[in-house]
């Protein structure tokens, strides 16, 4: 299949899962959601990983325990299961990108990063009750890979990783959005923010790994 045919079949999955989602319709959304995840995996793993393979395989493998987490996630009793998959996953993105050009601890990047989680924190912190530690664990490892992904996009150290800093920027955003509507209050088409930019995130890691991106 070519590069361009997935993209489309990973749109009108994703697009579909959403409809299902905001229908309420479980039985389609449990289907098409973790489809939509299995075929952006299936872009590095079908078009052949980029010439950086240690980083592409670091990227496959996180997006797998994404995709683990996505299906723990349809489960509201499983929410720890699919948070530490999502977790692991964030923690092979992180080193995929650290291993390319080792840390980097700009101020520029890590003061908006820290403040839009400490708001984040602020919002939900009242409501996580046993959940306090883990969330704390979970937020600070996306916090750090959000950081070293856009170091490594900002430093144009290669074109291969152009697309990372988006991706972590709309990653980071989908987990805050979705922290916002778990733990302080739901609001208007969250369900559409928060998995439109999920996809968007895990796509554009996704394109980053592929050969030719």
């Amino acid at each position: 299949m070519k590069k361009r045919q997935l993209i489309v079949l990973i749109f009108l999955s994703a697009l579909t899962a959403i409809v299902f989602d905001f229908l309420k319709v479980p039985l389609g959304f449990f289907m098409t959601k973790p489809l939509t995840t299995l075929l952006i995996i299936l872009l590095p793993v079908s078009l052949g990983f980029s010439k950086f393979k240690s980083y592409s395989k670091r990227l496959v493998l996180g997006l797998l325990c994404c995709l683990i987490g996505d299906f723990f996630l349809l489960f509201e009793l499983y929410f720890i299961l699919g948070l530490v998959f999502f977790l692991i996953g964030h923690l092979f993105f992180l080193t995929a990108f650290t291993m390319q050009r080792g840390w980097y601890w700009s101020f520029k990047v890590g003061f908006p990063l820290g403040f839009l989680t400490l708001v984040i924190l602020i919002l939900i912190f009242h409501n996580l009750n046993t959940l306090l530690m883990p969330v704390l664990i979970y937020i600070s490892v996306i916090f750090l890979m959000s950081w070293q992904g856009i170091e490594l996009a900002k430093s144009k150290f290669n074109p291969t990783f152009k697309y990372v800093g988006w991706a972590v920027s709309f990653f980071l955003f989908s987990d805050a959005l979705l922290a916002v509507n778990k733990f302080h209050g739901t609001f208007p088409l969250s369900g559409v923010l928060i998995l439109s930019t999920y996809w968007i995130a895990i796509g554009l890691l996704a394109l980053s790994a592929t050969k030719n991106n």
